[in-house]
């Protein structure tokens, strides 16, 4: 690592490493980033989903949906573009879930993916996840 005469250089010094890495952020690095707040955010979805909806019913064809949930890190086109997505892998549980999250005419919802969504906690979590591998490439490029 360079030596610095005074804070002030290595202070610009490392405001031009982030800049020049904030700016040139490949997919594949965007990816890297996001996935790992959606691997937080995918952790915590499967524990709220656990706690509150978590059924004794053995189903031996789409099994449960808590177990169900996955990190889509490729749009539609198979393609990566930097962003993390999670959901369910199948039809029948994202609609389950929608259905007890948003509730029906029939069935009053609790808003638990919402709730989980909107929480603070959650959001800290996810943006720390991402700042630990955010600052990985910042560490990564100051060695180049």
């Amino acid at each position: 690592m360079a030596e610095y005469n005074e804070m002030d250089d290595f202070l610009q010094a490392w405001l031009n490493k982030v800049k020049k890495i904030s700016t040139d952020l490949t997919p594949k690095q965007q990816a890297k980033i996001t996935k790992a707040g959606a691997d937080k955010y995918m952790e915590m979805l499967r524990n709220e989903t656990r706690s509150k909806h978590y059924s004794s019913h053995k189903d031996g064809v789409y099994g449960h949906a808590a177990d169900h949930i996955v990190d889509m890190a490729k749009n539609v086109d198979g393609k990566v573009t930097g962003v993390s997505s999670i959901g369910w892998d199948n039809f029948y549980h994202a609609m389950n879930m929608s259905r007890i999250n948003d509730g029906t005419r029939k069935m009053r919802g609790d808003h638990f993916i919402t709730n989980l969504q909107q929480s603070a906690k959650t959001k800290e979590a996810v943006l720390k996840a991402e700042s630990e591998e955010y600052q990985k490439l910042i560490d990564k490029e100051g060695d180049d």
